[in-house]
């Protein structure tokens, strides 16, 4: 079964347009913490990516608003719509926080954590690529959303960590404040992209 019927045909094309750029964002901050330069250079690419996502964004909302062919469930879809926007908007705050509030160069522990978000994201790409066919495609898709959960908790450990690391080492409370936001800022989005991977194995088991 398709997910979409013909005259909807573009709302998966937008959805996967939006996991793509939320994946961009993820290169973008890879490059980023592994190769801390150039950073005005990576925050105007950034900018510029953002704006796209919103972009696509947009009009996926007004496609969901106007479309009659929709065989899940609307509310699924804007959740969908309104995660995705939000893991773009953690990813662009981690790096606003590392170059805005000049926490200097990422440590170890941090490449570790963006590592496992980067994963993840490619696995939430991959799982809404493999959708638009959810029966042909249900076992990979449940497979991709099973390993995004294990990147989570995964990352969960990671986060703890790198708190408890922070405050033992770290003697400057202002350093601190800092790398403690953008740790938060990794976890929040990799909550989102739990999140989405929740609403896609739901998605299957409703639709297939």
């Amino acid at each position: 079964m398709r997910l979409f019927g013909k005259k909807d045909v573009e709302l998966f094309v937008l959805f996967r347009e939006s996991a793509r750029v939320v994946v961009r964002g993820g290169d973008i901050l890879l490059n980023v913490v592994n190769d801390y330069q150039d950073l005005d250079m990576k925050m105007a690419r950034l900018t510029a990516m953002e704006h796209e996502g919103d972009r696509i964004i947009q009009e996926l909302v007004r496609r969901l608003n106007t479309s009659f062919i929709l065989p899940f469930d609307r509310e699924d879809a804007f959740q969908l719509v309104q995660k995705l926007a939000a893991t773009l908007d953690y990813i662009t705050g981690i790096i606003d926080r590392m170059i805005l509030y000049k926490a200097g160069e990422p440590d170890e522990k941090v490449r570790e954590m963006v590592n496992v978000l980067y994963e993840s994201l490619l696995l939430q790409d991959k799982a809404l690529n493999l959708l638009e066919r959810v029966e042909q495609n249900k076992k990979e898709i449940l497979q991709c959303c099973d390993q995004i959960t294990q990147l989570e908790r995964k990352q969960d450990h990671l986060y703890r960590q790198g708190l408890a690391y922070l405050f033992e080492h770290d003697e400057d409370p202002i350093s601190i404040i800092k790398w403690r936001e953008v740790y938060e800022h990794i976890e929040m989005a990799q909550d989102y992209v739990q999140d989405i991977g929740d609403l896609i194995s739901n998605i299957c088991v409703k639709y297939s």
